[in-house]
């Protein structure tokens, strides 16, 4: 029962540093560890229990024979390899579906959160982040999938990740935006590091970088605002695929755009409220000679 109490908290990451550092020196560390590295690999979000076992048993045998050619399995070795194997399986198999807490944003609605560690987090339109309950404070890390502000509480590294790039800061003000064709990060106070695969690049206050089409992070200048203008009921574009505009405008009024007629590649440079249609639809229909006409949830545009 210990060594159960034990191996939870080491893969929860609850251990105090002289835990972790008595739980290193024992014998069957390397094999935990081991085992663990590989429990990772399992696709846990759709998983088959019989093909995963099946397949991390696979992965197992493969890492032991690169280590020896000739291996002697004594009973009471291989029952601690079985055992091994179904705990840590089992563990990260918990730890993966009733550990992660998520919390989201709908169509048309802003939602603000606060932190395990205090810092809070505001979600634009059909956006969430995820993270671990129990291991926050001591590992701040999450993810993010759509735009999201975050007021970051001095501590530990505060590591936000994206399809597309990851965030770092210790403490400050951002603005993330991942969505399917974009990928932005402001800065509003403090600095923050952003990367993408080997390309890595500091941002101070008044700084912003964004993901080109050439899959290039090209550093940007940051509006006068103290915030991005959406926390106040405001979309804003410079020079955006027409496309990426219509998107955004479907997410915060929960309506379907029809665009067969109308050329979506185009820039667009301009705004809408997010809480006034009618003001809104005009705002981006108007600037580009665009026609439109509301049937029931459905927005039809023309030439």
């Amino acid at each position: 029962m210990e060594d159960f109490k034990n191996i939870l908290k080491w893969l929860n990451n609850e251990m105090t540093d002289e835990e972790l550092a008595a739980f290193r020196k024992t014998d069957d560390y390397k094999l935990y560890k081991n085992i663990a590295e590989e429990a990772k690999n399992i696709n846990l979000t759709s998983v088959n229990e019989t093909v995963a076992l099946q397949d991390f048993k696979a992965r197992i045998a493969n890492r032991t024979k690169k280590k020896t050619k000739v291996i002697s399995f004594r009973r009471n070795f291989a029952f601690k390899i079985a055992a091994s194997i179904a705990l840590l399986v089992g563990l990260t198999y918990f730890l993966f579906n009733f550990n992660q807490e998520t919390l989201k944003a709908d169509f048309a609605e802003n939602k603000s959160f606060v932190l395990p560690d205090e810092s809070s987090v505001t979600l634009n339109a059909v956006s969430q982040i995820t993270f671990s309950k129990s291991s926050f404070k001591k590992n701040r890390q999450l993810k993010l999938d759509g735009e999201a502000y975050f007021s970051v509480k001095k501590g530990s590294t505060f590591n936000v990740e994206t399809e597309q790039g990851n965030v770092a800061v210790l403490g400050t003000k951002f603005n993330v935006k991942s969505r399917e064709n974009s990928f932005k990060v402001f800065c509003y106070e403090g600095s923050v590091a952003v990367s993408h695969h080997n390309t890595k690049i500091i941002l101070t206050k008044g700084e912003g970088v964004q993901l080109t089409k050439n899959n290039q992070l090209v550093k940007l200048l940051n509006p006068k605002s103290s915030a991005p203008l959406w926390l106040n009921n405001e979309s804003e574009f410079t020079e955006e695929p027409y496309t990426e505009v219509l998107a955004e405008f479907e997410r915060q009024f929960k309506m379907k755009i029809i665009s067969e007629s109308v050329n979506t590649k185009v820039l667009f440079t301009g705004g809408f409220n997010n809480k006034d249609l009618n003001s809104a639809i005009k705002s981006i229909t108007l600037p580009l000679n665009i026609n439109y006409r509301i049937k029931d949830n459905e927005i039809i545009l023309s030439k």
